[in-house]
């Protein structure tokens, strides 16, 4: 049996808040069981796995068991979960499931590559809390969603963008430094334009040229043609107070 388990997408993975400070907040990144679930089931097919829950000293073990069609048996693996907090509603257990379905999954190797996120603060409204040391989300109700993640050749997370439920980006990671857009030359009607103008002075191109280089020297056009709408209004009003040539 040859298992190889897809790595979790940006909608496979949810964002929760740990620690919350002055500034903002500290995140972790993690998937739920639904999602395991949902990739056993892709990966070896419904009827190919399954779960078994069992008590050991008091902590809830969860063994997830894939069936090996070469060996014919099946393999195991498991892991124990940690209690939720009381919720009011008694489902501190459920949790408690849940999380030791998700650690399994690990043991298997789904969304093992979270292990490798980078410490992730991002910056939000907090408030003060009532004893005067400790912070919380100005929102009690404010949600972050992974944009997009991205791995190198190993697997470990290279790229990471994050943002709020209004869709603004809170943290990135790893993102490609926006391009410089392309310059946008001007038109043939424009360029007569700077030849009439050059004939009526009496300015040789190559010396226009060099001066638009002096004033542009991180753009400077070598030929007319690669002149930009901004070096042209800069040169045309230049010209327009040269006088008429002899």
């Amino acid at each position: 049996m040859d298992l190889k388990f897809p790595l979790l997408t940006a909608d496979d993975i949810e964002v929760k808040v740990k620690k919350v400070s002055e500034k903002g907040a500290t995140v972790l990144l993690y998937k739920t069981a639904r999602v395991d679930m949902n990739i056993l089931d892709q990966i070896v097919g419904p009827l190919n796995w399954k779960c078994f829950y069992h008590d050991v000293k008091g902590n809830l073990y969860c063994e997830i068991s894939i069936y090996d069609s070469d060996k014919q048996e099946w393999v195991s693996k498991e892991d124990c979960g940690i209690e939720s907090r009381e919720d009011g509603e008694g489902n501190q257990r459920k949790g408690e499931a849940s999380d030791a379905f998700k650690r399994a999954g690990f043991k298997w190797g789904i969304g093992r590559e979270l292990y490798t996120a980078p410490f992730t603060f991002i910056h939000c409204a907090t408030k003060q809390k009532s004893d005067g040391r400790s912070y919380e989300m100005a929102n009690p109700f404010a949600r972050f969603n992974v944009k997009s993640i991205g791995y190198d050749d190993s697997g470990r997370i290279n790229v990471l963008s994050i943002c709020d439920d209004k869709g603004k980006m809170v943290y990135e990671l790893g993102q490609k430094e926006p391009q410089e857009p392309e310059p946008e030359y001007i038109d043939e009607i424009k360029q007569t334009v700077i030849l009439k103008e050059l004939h009526r002075t009496g300015w040789d191109a190559k010396g226009m040229l060099t001066y638009l280089a002096e004033k542009f020297p991180k753009t400077p056009p070598d030929a007319i043609g690669h002149i930009t709408e901004k070096q042209f209004t800069f040169i045309v009003k230049a010209l327009e107070k040269k006088p008429d040539k002899t």
